[in-house]
């Protein structure tokens, strides 16, 4: 039983709940403050969602973006399979021929008009340059030390920013049309970059480099006057000509595994046996390899052909298969040939009505149509010019 504290207690919990409403009123703003709380949580959820997307974002980028291999911090975004676009020519449109000219590499068009220029070295003149065949990378050789000492071979990556970078020494050197080997001429240890320049009367050497592999043929060869890589990479020519005279085209075979031995050839001259060849000059084109020589008739030829300048598109293993492109008198001197995709072009001066020789500074840029000289425009400073490749997909 309880006692009467609890008696009083009880009634007077009781009288309490009287006073008390079943039903407790909501506040008059109970609705605006829920529109208030859901918009705020809507917001919290949202702003959420997008610092999650930011921090993937960014873990991303931070993969993608790694530090290029010039030396100035320069950025690249790594690309997939999805993301590649095809590679653009690094040349510009309508080159077809490019000419070392001091310290500068110049590209042409089909008139002859610099359309830019590729490289302008700090030293030493360009004596040669040729651009590969993916366009993405111009080679060159640079005569810092004067033209009787070895000259830098370089690389300029024209595809990604014009970078240069010195890869070896050479008194001489060539391309592969696909940039994986150098040939390399002159004295010394060219295969390990300890080139020595040539001696008069001394042989030399021509070294085959493979790139990749380090890897290195070597060939003991007389004094020679020029040295082209194929269209195809698997073999060089090489002219010999040694006190102003010429004694003929030597085909060397590049093995397709690097280090193998070269495979020597001799070859011919395209001059007929009655004339003497001075001097050659020799370029692969789009259709073959065509040699520039400048002749004169053999003392004692029964019947003596005047001299003169002959360009032919020869077989350079044979001297049969020959197919004459110009043929020119005395009054003509010819020093260059540049057989391109649109047409075969040479630098040439003219003799002067008094019968003196012409200069290099006369000289001017013709194309050869049907057998004859068409000129093109004046060559104050011709330079050393190679015939472009066109680029596989673009005709």
């Amino acid at each position: 039983m309880r006692d009467a504290l609890e008696e009083r207690l009880a009634s007077r919990l009781g009288a309490l709940g009287e006073t008390v409403d079943d039903e407790l009123v909501p506040p008059v703003d109970l609705e605006l403050q829920v529109v208030r709380h859901r918009n705020r949580a809507r917001a919290a959820r949202r702003w959420a969602s997008l610092g999650v997307a930011a921090t993937i974002v960014a873990a991303v980028t931070t993969v993608a973006v790694v530090h290029g291999t010039s030396g100035r911090g320069a950025l690249r975004i790594a690309t997939s399979s999805t993301t590649l676009v095809p590679a653009r020519d690094a040349l510009q449109p309508g080159t077809v021929m490019l000419s070392a000219r001091g310290r500068y590499v110049v590209s042409l068009d089909a008139k002859g008009h610099t359309n830019a220029t590729m490289i302008s070295a700090r030293h030493g003149d360009i004596v040669y340059a040729r651009a590969t065949d993916d366009h993405r990378a111009l080679w060159y050789l640079s005569m810092k030390k004067g033209p009787s000492a070895c000259g830098d071979v370089v690389r300029a990556d024209i595809g990604t920013g014009h970078s240069s970078e010195i890869i070896t020494h050479a008194v001489a050197f060539d391309v592969s049309p696909d940039g994986s080997r150098l040939a390399l001429y002159g004295a010394g240890d060219l295969a390990h970059d300890r080139c020595t320049p040539m001696r008069a009367g001394a042989q030399g050497r021509i070294v085959v480099l493979d790139l990749a592999t380090g890897k290195s043929s070597a060939l003991t060869v007389g004094s020679i006057a020029g040295m082209r890589w194929s269209p195809d990479g698997s073999y060089l020519v090489s002219v010999s000509c040694s006190a102003g005279t010429c004694s003929g085209y030597d085909v060397i075979d590049v093995p397709t595994t690097p280090g193998a031995a070269l495979v020597p050839e001799a070859g011919a001259l395209s001059a007929s046996p009655a004339r003497l060849v001075h001097s050659a000059h020799i370029a692969f084109g789009p259709d073959g390899l065509y040699a520039l020589e400048t002749t004169t008739p053999f003392p004692h030829a029964s019947t003596p052909p005047g001299a003169g300048v002959r360009i032919a598109k020869i077989n350079p293993r044979s001297s049969a298969a020959q197919s004459l492109v110009l043929s020119t008198g005395s009054e003509w001197k010819v020093s260059q040939v540049i057989p391109t995709a649109v047409g075969t072009y040479v630098v040439a001066a003219r003799a002067t009505p008094g019968g003196a020789a012409p200069t290099a500074a006369a000289s001017n840029l013709y194309r050869v149509d049907r057998g004859r000289l068409t000129f093109v425009r004046p060559l104050p400073n011709a330079g050393t010019f190679t015939p472009v490749t066109p680029l596989a997909d673009a005709g």
